[in-house]
């Protein structure tokens, strides 16, 4: 006799297992462990068997081109296939390009052109991955009984954990073992990962979508699939017609333009320029990731309680992440800056899970791919560009001037999210229910 029962929110069944989520987490994990991997592992191979910064370079250019393009088509894919195929396939292809880099290398050699071409494949393999991972999160949850914001917290800690542990473990294995055993272990983590899915995530299909086009009676022609570049911009559309998931969007991808040349650009400039001791920035960068882990795992338990309005965590957390941007400008010692950076990365540590829970809560489920892809494609596209300007200005206009401009811009970005009116329909979480939100 079945003792499962159906949720009223997803159509899945709720069996109390957690083995499907905890082995979806864990595969995320591995999967983010492998990528922050690469980040070191791919320069400090082609530096190792080429010699040429230029190469290098090109190597790493490769590895990140493809990342817009694949979480567009990516999210497609997810919701055409189904997202447990997607993640399982996309995992093993990642992983045999991975793999083949080095072993190539090592039996019958690799041209540049042939690396390249790896590395994009397994980029453009990854993308669809990450998305059809976060497509299944909804359906792993509810059967496992557990509350949406502690599995969301869980799920996305793993990138924060990833940017901490995953670059010096690869610099450590690299030195010890040499770069070709790191790609190895990056491999590895995709297939391990696809395995983990395979074995312990179960075939599910979740209640069609709110206005979906009704099943043909029996006899009937099938209505016919719309045509695969009108799907791409499905997610896209979906988005801006639902005004707080439009808006929630907006705010992330303005941050995310304004946030990713944190540690590249803004964090080493600083350390060199201020403070005048290049190597402190790996003190600024550990602040920062291990507040970010904190603020990631910290989120479930504190929105029980403290942290139960989702419209006021949302805007919070970016306000403080505001005031520690300008803080920054009055350019304070290590110390200050140490608490300074922590506070960035303990504040953005529970947006992922957030804004996932929203995500989950307005979306059908049969455009969860397409819309996780939108998500990142537009992430994707407007990071490179963030980081390209925050360079520029540092060199060209200072480093007081570049801090006061994107200060100034997080200030106009705050004032937005106080006065959007869709913002507020965030709304509450009680319970392991979500209310839901107004589109």
């Amino acid at each position: 006799m079945s003792t499962s029962r159906m949720s009223t929110d997803t159509g899945h069944p709720v069996t109390g297992s957690k083995r499907p989520l905890t082995a979806l987490v864990a595969a995320n994990y591995l999967s983010w462990i492998g990528n922050t991997m690469t980040l070191v592992a791919v320069p400090l191979y082609v530096l190792d068997i080429s010699g040429s910064a230029t190469q290098a370079g090109a190597a790493g250019f490769a590895n990140a081109l493809p990342m817009i393009i694949a979480g567009l088509a990516g999210g497609v894919v997810t919701d055409r296939v189904g997202p447990r195929r997607t993640s399982v396939a996309a995992d093993l292809a990642a992983g045999v390009c991975m793999a083949a880099v080095p072993a190539l290398h090592g039996s019958v050699g690799l041209a540049l052109p042939v690396l390249m071409a790896l590395l994009f494949l397994r980029t453009l393999a990854d993308a669809p991955g990450a998305a059809a991972r976060l497509a299944l999160l909804p359906q792993v949850t509810n059967a496992a009984g557990t509350r949406p914001e502690t599995a969301n917290s869980l799920f996305h800690s793993a990138q924060r954990v990833a940017y901490v542990v995953g670059p010096p473990a690869a610099a450590l294995m690299a030195g010890l073992t040499g770069p070709a055993a790191v790609l190895y272990v990056d491999a590895a983590t995709f297939l391990v990962s696809a395995l983990l899915i395979v074995v312990a995530v179960p075939r599910g299909r979740g209640k069609p979508a709110e206005g979906a086009e009704p099943a043909p009676e029996a006899g009937a022609e099938p209505a016919p699939r719309p045509g695969f570049l009108r799907e791409v911009t499905d997610g896209g559309r979906f988005i801006l017609r639902t005004p707080v998931l439009g808006a929630i969007i907006s705010v992330v991808v303005v941050t995310n333009f304004l946030d990713d040349a944190l540690t590249p650009v803004l964090l080493p400039v600083y350390s060199r320029e201020v403070l005048h001791d290049a190597d402190l920035v790996g003190w600024l960068l550990a602040a920062n990731g291990i507040g970010a882990v904190a603020g990631s795992f910290g989120y479930a338990p504190a929105s029980r309680r403290l942290l139960t309005n989702r419209w006021a965590t949302f805007v919070g957390c970016f306000g403080l992440v505001c005031l520690a941007r300008l803080c920054m400008i009055a350019q304070p010692g290590l110390w200050l800056m140490l608490l300074v950076s922590f506070a960035i990365g303990l504040a953005s540590g529970p947006i992922n899970p957030l804004v996932t829970g929203v995500v989950t809560a307005v979306t059908p489920e049969s455009l969860l791919g397409r819309v996780w892809g939108a998500v990142m494609a537009m992430a994707f596209a407007v990071a490179p560009l963030g980081i390209f300007l925050t360079g520029w200005l540092a060199d060209h206009a200072g480093l007081t001037a570049t801090l006061t401009i994107f200060g100034g811009l997080y200030c106009l970005l705050i004032l937005y999210a106080l006065t959007n009116r869709a913002l507020r329909g965030l709304g509450r979480t009680t319970g392991t229910q979500e209310q839901p939100l107004t589109h």
